[in-house]
């Protein structure tokens, strides 16, 4: 027993040694948990690309974008991509109809005898009037340039013979007349001269009054819708329709050009006609110029202000038909989106004529050969529009220094 209790230590020294260990615990369980935290703390640095085994994602394919400017591409083996369809333009022989306008017939030469300037029939009481008028001035004109005529024959030779007589009295020895005689024939020549003078500026002023009241009625025919020259081209069984075609369409009208009429009154039948005449302005309100148009009716079945369909234009010519799904109207133009190869389309534009049910003749952009999507063109209208207004490269190379 004595030397168990030997070997114990005193409890003293028991409690020292259990603060020392405890505190030993504590400080290494503070410095794990600063470094614990310290490695959660550390920023992440990106494995080495050449270190990981592992291949990378691949970027996700963009179905369409803007090459340039007005050019796009599209990715093959999208879901847009086959979404569309394109088709190959090929030139045919065509006689449609290069524009369609509405039309009223103005005038008509009446079945009868007599000349013609007699048997205009027109649609308005004030066609009538203005062609009347018309008529009217021309027999004044005709009158005052006979009376002109006569009245500068008449003062040559009343001068004429005045001058004569002044010249035999000058000429015969002095004394022999009455200077008092030689006086008066002088003054009868002035005063001859002078009332041949005045004579004949009346008579021109006359005839000049004519023609400007001629060329006024002529300009009011012509707002009218009728050119005066058709009356100087007058036939049997002569109809004059008048259309109004669209300022950005009259490129298109060249005189003699054939067309069809078709009447609201007879629409299975087709009246070949021609173009007679063409107006010299346009008209202020709708920008649209007056066309003549020449139809021949032997069977009477046409009367003035009757309504018509003027299909201008069906002299047979090489024409470009496409779809109306491949048109793109952009701003004030219209365009198609041409192939140029490796998946690219141009945005080009293109001169439309008529549209017919689902086809469309295009007047330039396109030429034989070029292929051109049809179906789905639509969908692609947004960033074809903002291709247009891209920079083009040859203006970006130039800025560069």
């Amino acid at each position: 027993m004595a030397s168990a209790a030997q070997v114990l230590p005193p409890s003293g020294d028991v409690s020292r040694l259990t603060k020392v260990w405890r505190g030993t615990w504590m400080f290494a369980a503070m410095v794990v948990t600063v470094i614990v935290v310290a490695v959660l703390l550390k920023p992440h640095q990106p494995a080495d690309p050449g270190a990981s085994k592992e291949p990378r994602a691949a970027a996700p394919i963009e179905p369409i974008r803007i090459v340039s400017q007005a050019v796009i591409a599209i990715a093959p083996d999208t879901p847009l991509q086959k979404e569309l369809a394109t088709t190959k333009v090929v030139t045919e022989r065509s006689s449609a109809p290069l524009v369609s306008v509405s039309g009223t017939i103005l005038a008509q030469v009446r079945e009868g005898k007599g000349s013609f300037e007699d048997r205009w029939q027109f649609s308005t009481s004030e066609l009538s009037s203005l062609y009347a008028d018309w008529l009217r001035t021309l027999t004044e004109i005709e009158f005052a340039q006979s009376q002109l005529t006569k009245t500068k024959e008449l003062a040559v030779a009343d001068t004429t013979f005045l001058e004569a007589n002044v010249k035999r009295l000058n000429s015969v020895p002095s004394g022999t007349v009455p200077e008092k005689e030689i006086l008066q024939a002088k003054a009868t020549l002035l005063q001859a001269q002078l009332q041949r003078e005045k004579d004949v500026f009346s008579a021109e002023s006359t005839l000049r009054t004519a023609v400007k009241q001629k060329s006024a009625i002529e300009r009011n025919l012509s707002r009218a819708g009728i050119e005066t020259m058709v009356f100087g081209q007058a036939a049997e069984h002569m109809v004059l329709v008048a259309a109004n075609v669209p300022e950005t369409q009259v490129s298109q009208i060249h005189m003699g050009q054939a067309c069809e009429v078709r009447f609201y009154g007879y629409p299975d039948v087709v009246f070949p006609a021609h173009v007679e005449a063409i107006s010299s302005t346009l008209t202020p309100e709708r920008r649209t110029l007056r066309v003549l148009f020449d139809v021949t009716d032997d069977k009477g079945m046409l009367k003035p202000g009757m309504f018509a369909e003027v299909g201008l234009g069906t002299d047979e010519r090489d024409s470009i038909q496409i779809p109306s799904t491949s048109l793109l109207h952009i701003g004030r133009s219209d365009y198609v989106l041409a192939a140029i190869g490796n998946d690219q389309w141009r945005v080009t534009e293109v001169r439309v004529g008529e549209v017919r049910k689902d086809r469309c003749e295009i007047q330039s952009g396109l030429k034989n050969g070029d292929r051109i999507i049809s179906r789905g063109a639509i969908l692609l209208k947004t960033l074809a529009g903002q291709s247009l207004t891209m920079p083009s490269r040859s203006a970006n190379n130039a800025e560069t220094p």
